[in-house]
């Protein structure tokens, strides 16, 4: 998650893209020199959540993930991962450098258009749209035409081969039945989403309202 050589954020930016970042931080209240080691996608991670979800956070509230274990915990249910944490940051690290930049950078020139993107995607996971996240996302992306490798490799590296690792870690605990998983919405839908692997896998898969 961090730089542990001589590279600082600042060393990977041009001098317009600087002034980019730079901006977009002072705006969140995170000053660039106390993020000056951060990898770019962990600092993308932090500018991408919307100032309440900050807010709550920052107060001690647990993300939704956590919260859902530890509702579980208290319950007396047993809880298992379908992966592990340095799994998927290692999916993450294991993307070019330069996608990384470009993600911050597009990120940060968004602005307060964040907000809108996060209360679009809460509307249309509500709708049940899952399956137009990834379009949603990249058609904020002004350059996404000049990066398609750069977003396939994103999504074969975060999305299709983690759900491979999520599907053969799931399939020996639902066989035991009775079994409640949850996982970020962009790993439902498509072809190679978690709906179709584990029908090929031999599950009747139903959408329930």
């Amino acid at each position: 998650m961090m730089f542990t050589d001589s590279t600082t954020l600042s060393s990977l930016l041009s001098p317009e893209d600087a002034a980019v970042v730079n901006k977009g931080l002072d705006a969140r209240g995170i000053p660039p020199a106390s993020v000056s080691k951060m990898k770019p996608w962990l600092l993308s991670a932090m500018v991408a959540l919307p100032v309440c979800e900050v807010a709550r956070q920052a107060g001690g509230a647990p993300v939704l993930d956590v919260k859902l274990a530890e509702d579980a915990k208290a319950n007396g249910k047993p809880v298992e991962g379908l992966e592990t944490a340095a799994g998927q940051l290692r999916a993450m690290a294991s993307l070019p450098i330069a996608f990384h930049i470009k993600g911050l950078v597009e990120t940060l020139k968004l602005g307060d258009k964040i907000n809108d993107i996060n209360e679009t995607m809460i509307v249309l996971y509500q709708r049940g749209d899952t399956g137009t996240f990834w379009p949603l996302l990249r058609s904020m992306s002004p350059g996404e035409e000049d990066d398609a490798a750069g977003y396939a490799a994103f999504e074969q590296a975060m999305i299709t081969d983690r759900n491979k690792v999520m599907v053969d870690h799931a399939q020996p605990i639902l066989a035991k039945g009775n079994a409640f998983m949850a996982v970020g919405a962009l790993h439902l839908p498509g072809p190679e989403g978690l709906v179709e692997d584990f029908r090929k896998a031999g599950y009747t898969v139903t959408a329930v309202d």
